[in-house]
């Protein structure tokens, strides 16, 4: 339809003010400088800004053009400037016409493959007119990557925009309207773009390092393990937006079973609040996997330009293994990211553009601290050291009061539960003497010998 009304405009221009003539002396020249521009997350876009100058002839008062450009339909496509008909920018010259407003007449159409254009800058005012001695802008286009073009791209991209050929019905002439209204020939320089292949994407998936504590004697106890992602983003870029992710996770199950997976602060938060639209977790013998879809309508994006917990993950101990630890020993194990985990293989990736991205798996250490002994001078193990406990020793001494952890009532550190250990007990509590070894703190007794502790709950 525009291209229609184009011709119908210029058709009317020609009548209004002289005939048209395909033998004018004079030439023009339509280009765009050669440009390079940076791609990002799989899309690249750019402005061209068009010029006319006049090469041949002496220099003509100039009233209107058309001309067609193409390119690569598999790669661009030209950006519309609105809903209605395609209208392109205007520059310099152009948008100085009719004081200000630009001209009378400018409209175009585009195709998959380019885009027509056609200015008339009056259509009565006849000293609305522009010379081009020197190559002067007049339009600019828009144009941007198509979804996927640039998938599996891993070096620069050199693409075309040309004379466009058969644009249009009827096809869009390339001509400069000139003197009264004679069509002077007019060509349109090829310029070459170079899309610049953005720098590999690269995420990490990092198990956070993390510490717990279990009963020594027993070896039960539990623990939670934070995972983080992260993007490595180069100076000057920015962070892609994701739409999920799949991963394994691989750790020691003689020592560690994983309970389960609950998701982090920014998952939780999509959908409103309900979380991530699809979240599949599968706990297998010595790893689990995690599949998730942000939303299945692919309107929900999380960037990770910074390090981000992304789940959280509960274990319990394998306590058959554990149990016997030594108080105040640290058992570590480690946990890393992997891919194959599962009866599928699950892969280890992030999605960008529906394109899955593969992560680099980083290993997290859990440290577990054996809990136990007990605290030297704490004889009635209520968590302190006061004179309650010196009545409690005297009490298991002269009474026959039972006593959880002789250990504990050994204040002086010989192995031999008398009236020694009140007296030192009391040099501490009110003489200012030192503490025994080993008060305030649970540990081990490093003395060996006969006295025991068979309870010692503050330190369990």
């Amino acid at each position: 339809m525009s291209t229609k009304i184009l011709v119908l405009a210029l058709s009317v221009f020609c009548f209004l003010f002289g005939t048209q003539n395909a033998m004018a002396q004079s030439a023009f020249v339509i280009s765009a400088a050669d440009q390079s521009v940076a791609s990002s997350g799989g899309q690249a876009s750019f402005s061209l800004d068009f010029s006319i100058q006049q090469t041949t002839g002496t220099i003509e008062e100039t009233r209107g053009f058309s001309f067609s450009c193409s390119h690569d339909d598999t790669l661009l496509a030209v950006t519309p400037s609105g809903t209605g008909p395609y209208v392109p920018g205007t520059l310099g010259p152009i948008t100085a016409l009719n004081g200000g407003t630009g001209p009378d007449f400018i409209q175009g159409e585009i195709f998959p493959n380019g885009f027509t254009c056609g200015v008339i800058y009056a259509f009565t005012a006849q000293n609305q007119t522009i010379t081009y001695e020197i190559a002067k802008p007049v339009i600019s286009a828009d144009y941007e990557t198509l979804p996927g073009a640039l998938t599996g791209v891993t070096g620069d991209l050199l693409t075309q925009i040309s004379q466009g050929s058969g644009l249009g019905s009827p096809p869009t002439a390339t001509v400069v309207v000139i003197g009264s209204g004679e069509s002077a020939p007019a060509s349109v320089e090829t310029c070459s773009v170079t899309i610049q292949a953005a720098p590999p994407i690269v995420f990490n998936c990092q198990v956070e390092d993390s510490a717990a504590s279990f009963n020594g004697s027993s070896g039960a106890g539990s623990a939670t393990v934070g995972l983080s992602i992260s993007e490595d983003i180069s100076a000057g870029g920015s962070a892609n937006p994701t739409q999920g992710f799949s991963l394994g996770l691989s750790y020691d199950g003689q020592v560690i079973d994983a309970t389960g997976v609950t998701q982090g602060a920014s998952l939780s938060a999509l959908e409103s609040g309900a979380g991530a639209e699809f979240f599949n977790v599968s706990l297998l013998a010595g790893g689990l996997t995690v599949g998730c879809i942000y939303d299945f309508q692919g309107v929900s994006f999380l960037e990770f330009g910074l390090p981000e917990e992304v789940l959280s993950i509960d274990f319990d101990t394998v306590a058959g293994t554990l149990a016997g630890s030594a108080p105040s020993s640290v058992t570590e194990t480690t946990l890393t990211p992997v891919v194959g985990l599962g009866p599928t293989g699950v892969t280890l990736v992030m999605v960008v553009d529906g394109t899955s991205i593969p992560m680099n798996g980083l290993s997290g250490v859990l440290s577990l601290t054996a809990l136990g002994g007990f605290d030297r001078g704490d004889c009635n193990v209520d968590g302190t050291l006061d004179l309650a406990d010196v009545i409690k020793l005297l009490g298991g001494l002269f009474a026959g009061d039972t006593l959880l952890c002789n250990d504990a009532c050994d204040g002086n550190d010989d192995e031999v539960m008398d009236i020694a250990d009140a007296i030192v007990l009391l040099g501490v509590l009110f003489s200012g003497d030192p503490a025994p070894p080993g008060a305030g703190s649970c540990a081990p007794d490093p003395t060996e010998g006969a006295l025991t502790c068979d309870s010692f709950p503050v330190c369990e």
